[in-house]
């Protein structure tokens, strides 16, 4: 593994979606080796303390622990390929080996691990940075990060900070989708926990009452469960009609969202819940949405129903048209190059 740079960075690993952005922004659009912590020696040494609040080390087993999974392809270097992105290498490394190797940039991801990364890049000679992935993520101010921010929301104007999305494959796999469907309405959600969130289930299972078709919902603890890989996830969405998104606390970034507008299929749900992040440009009630903020459960059915398929796949070509005028990973990428002063 050598990028064209000659550079190396060294980040967590906790978001499959948000590593393999990294992966995308890294390694293929700067040309800098990315690794992950891997060994719980990173645990012991208080280096990577994601999800200490438990009170025990229950994720550094989840993350950290090498098992089957892993082949070690030299020393203290380990191989491993995700569920939710199988065709994309991924390569660990342990405490012993790192403190061997040059280090150029130090990325945590969560809130825990901020001490503890700034601690070792300070050891390794390196540059803090820090990303801002999730709304109302803590950032410690006082550790003088260096922040890539995807929520638009790392407000200080004497920081650091650079804006940037999160990538994904969306001219292959999440690419737009030409509705086709028989005429009967498909509404499909990929909201995880969808049905421990009761103002967001409830409309969905009454909306289902009044239109008894083909709903379906994906995600941990929802009946259809959790799907993998990516390329699945996206062919559920091409043959869904509409998307039902509803998630009270909004999103940092937000890859479901966005791979809902790439792949071209208009939202259903509460379009204050995006306000003032990322996403709020996809809530345009009756462009590239409906919004139940605006209407009732009764005329969301009616709504659906006089739907015809021109003005349906007028709504998907909206939706994709302000998907691809507000996300650029090129621009990002070059961003990103002049924020740490990389050449590319």
């Amino acid at each position: 593994m050598e990028g064209i740079s000659g550079m190396r960075i060294l980040t967590d690993r906790h978001h499959a979606d948000l590593l393999y952005a990294n992966q995308r922004l890294f390694e293929d659009r700067l040309g800098i080796e990315l690794y992950v912590m891997l060994g719980l020696d990173w645990w012991s040494a208080g280096f990577w303390r994601f999800g200490e609040v438990f009170g025990d080390n229950r994720l550094a087993q989840q993350y950290l622990n090498i098992d089957a999974k892993y082949k070690e392809v030299e020393q203290g270097v380990f191989i491993t390929f995700d569920q939710c992105h199988p065709e994309r290498p991924l390569y660990g490394v342990t405490l012993q080996k790192a403190e061997t190797m040059k280090w150029d940039f130090v990325l945590a991801t969560v809130q825990e691990n901020q001490y503890g990364f700034k601690r070792f890049a300070v050891e390794a000679n390196a540059k803090y940075l820090y990303y801002v992935g999730n709304t109302r993520q803590g950032i410690d101010w006082s550790l003088d990060p260096w922040i890539l921010d995807s929520t638009s929301s790392a407000k200080d104007p004497e920081a650091r900070i650079v804006q940037i999305s999160q990538e994904f494959d969306h001219e292959r796999i999440f690419r737009y989708r030409e509705p086709a469907f028989p005429d009967w309405c498909g509404i499909t959600s990929f909201v995880n926990l969808l049905p421990q969130i009761p103002q967001s289930w409830e409309p969905f299972e009454q909306l289902n009452l009044l239109m008894p078709q083909r709903f379906r919902s994906f995600g941990h603890h929802c009946p259809g469960g959790f799907l993998t890989p990516v390329a699945a996830v996206a062919e559920e969405m091409a043959i869904a009609k509409w998307a039902y998104h509803d998630k009270p606390t909004g999103d940092g970034f937000g890859h479901v969202i966005h791979a809902w507008a790439a792949v071209g299929r208009p939202l259903i749900g509460h379009g204050r819940f995006y306000e003032g992040q990322r996403a709020e440009v996809f809530w345009q009630d009756g462009l590239t949405c409906i919004d139940l903020d605006k209407h009732s459960i009764e005329e969301v059915a009616e709504i659906i129903k006089s739907t015809d398929k021109k003005q349906h796949r007028e709504m998907c070509v909206n939706i994709r048209n302000i998907f691809d005028e507000v996300y650029d990973p090129v621009q990002d990428a070059k961003r990103v190059a002049e924020f740490l002063e990389v050449n590319q």
